[in-house]
């Protein structure tokens, strides 16, 4: 069930759809394009960032298929998280990457369960965005090597 819809056909297919943060018009030029979707939702491809007025740090990758899926997401380098990951030349060029400084990575967020009331972050599916280009592909990962530190200030 899609609640987004055209607002004007004039060859910019301009859209809005509703968000946790309210009606938002999409500017077609910010639509990020997943080839290959992501895990578990490949029949979907085309998402968009939104955050809170005000609150750049927290993110929901929207899908404008299925609004209904979204998943809050965060650039661990602004909470110090030190994660690298390599590109295949696959994956390179599925991201049409020319400069590797158009790259940014995201990692998705899950609320823990009843027990543990904390937030944990997926090191090993991270989003990766041409930002240029405006192509995302979620990386598998099998293990994560080398270690994280988080440090509060």
């Amino acid at each position: 069930m899609s609640s987004a819809q055209p607002l004007v056909d004039n060859g910019a297919h301009a859209m809005e759809i509703k968000t946790r943060f309210g009606a938002q018009q999409i500017d077609p030029a910010s639509v990020i394009h997943f080839p290959d979707g992501l895990a578990g939702f490949e029949q979907l491809h085309e998402f968009k960032l939104f955050h809170e007025e005000g609150k750049p740090t927290v993110f929901y990758l929207q899908s404008l298929q299925d609004p209904e899926v979204q998943f809050p997401v965060v650039n661990p380098d602004n909470y110090q998280v030190s994660y690298e990951c390599v590109l295949s030349d696959q994956e390179a060029s599925t991201l049409q990457l020319e400069d590797p400084s158009d790259i940014a990575v995201l990692v998705t967020l899950a609320q823990a369960g009843e027990h543990d009331r904390g937030i944990h972050a997926n090191f090993m599916g991270p989003i990766m965005l041409n930002t240029r280009k405006r192509i995302g592909l979620q990386k598998q990962l099998n293990q994560v090597s080398g270690s994280v530190v988080i440090r509060a200030e």
